[in-house]
């Protein structure tokens, strides 16, 4: 097996396994990005490298999207895919990625490598007669057009850098979500207090007799009532609203009937590439000053492994590879990629037993340090 990057003579072999693995005909792959993983200059498997920046503690930082992870059957558990994970891992280091994301087929197997669930949904079904309460609208809606699409990218992201994971959208991805607008039952409209700026937003389709909601924003509670009273205008087209809302998400307290139908949807994982980088970029209190060693077994990406002196001052750390001497934190990437990205608090894996060893003279400190912060995904690669 040899893995390279594919070239443009590879093209018609990548449509092959494109459509072969995901009934994807048409699906366009920049070959700079495009692992492939060869059989004596067969192509037997690919992978691709969305490159893409990630809100992560109010700031945006490298974060490669993996996605279209395949391999052809006669060369299926020949560990051809696995040899593209890791090899993807080297290049994203290079390139500077803090963190890797990707949509699983299956969390076992990608968390053989490193990646670990790290966000989740709450898919809501509220009747849409639960909402009558927001019948009174007090703001102008109107459809939203390709001309608005800067003003609603700053709402997108002054809304999203509130959580870790969000993807910060360039201008092709704004393009190309206008441009699904009025077809195959799309829509969008944006919502304004003096009707003639932006103060919030809904992309959402009609299906049957169902309203599903694909992203809501808003600037504050008034207009977020205002969208829902839009949403109580399709009462006469649909009966219930399906939204797949963030993980922190309160609408049910605002219903007159908050019993509705709720669930909790696993959706994509993450992995740290660079152990160093990301503890240099992370947010620590700004009023605690100290220190402490970590040690992180990482199986695929050794630069990771190596154990780190973390000093920590006025909300920044300093991060230097250490050769010996007690290690305060010891715990695996799965269990280091979650509470670095917030999804899961120290404290919560020292309970769930996913820290294999903590300094007892730094417990509290190391709880403290590394706390739960939201997260959310807004886009699939």
């Amino acid at each position: 097996m040899d893995i390279h990057f594919v070239s443009e003579e590879d093209r018609e072999s990548i449509k092959h396994i494109l459509a072969y693995c995901f009934d994807l005909a048409d699906e366009t792959l920049q070959s700079e990005n495009c692992l492939g993983a060869f059989d004596e200059g067969r192509l037997a498997a690919l992978l691709y490298i969305n490159p893409l920046d990630m809100y992560f503690h109010g700031k945006t930082v490298g974060m490669g999207g993996i996605g279209v992870v395949s391999t052809l059957p006669e060369y299926r558990h020949s560990h051809y895919a696995s040899g593209l994970l890791i090899k993807s891992l080297e290049v994203m280091r290079d390139r500077g990625y803090l963190f890797s994301a990707l949509g699983p087929f299956s969390y076992s197997f990608y968390r053989r490598y490193g990646w670990n669930l790290a966000f989740h949904r709450k898919r809501y079904r509220i009747s849409m007669e639960n909402l009558k309460a927001f019948e009174k609208r007090k703001s102008t809606l109107r459809p939203l057009a390709l001309k608005d699409a800067d003003n609603v990218r700053k709402l997108y992201e002054a809304f999203m850098a509130r959580y870790n994971g969000p993807i910060r959208r360039n201008a092709e991805n704004w393009e190309s979500r206008f441009k699904k607008l009025n077809t195959n039952g799309n829509y969008a409209y944006g919502c304004s207090h003096d009707g003639k700026g932006l103060d919030g937003y809904i992309f959402y389709s009609l299906k049957g007799m169902e309203f599903h909601i694909h992203e809501m924003v808003y600037d504050s509670l008034e207009t977020r009532l205002d969208l829902l009273c839009f949403v109580y205008a399709h009462k006469a087209q649909a009966d219930d609203v399906i939204w797949l809302a963030p993980p922190d998400d309160n609408t049910p307290l605002l219903l007159e009937n908050p019993n509705i139908e709720q669930s909790i949807k696993a959706g994509m994982m993450i992995r740290v590439v660079d152990v160093k980088r990301v503890l240099e970029a992370y947010s620590f209190p700004p009023e605690y000053h100290g220190s402490f060693t970590v040690k992180v077994e990482d199986l695929y990406a050794p630069w990771n492994s190596v154990p780190f002196r973390v000093v920590i001052g006025n909300g920044n750390a300093a991060v230097e590879g250490i050769e010996d001497g007690p290690i305060d934190v010891k715990c695996d990437i799965q269990t280091f990629s979650q509470i670095m990205f917030g999804y899961l608090g120290m404290g919560e894996a020292m309970e769930l037993g996913k820290i294999d060893t903590c300094s007892p003279e730094l417990l509290e400190d190391i709880k403290n340090l590394f706390v739960g912060h939201p997260t959310c995904e807004t886009d699939s690669f």
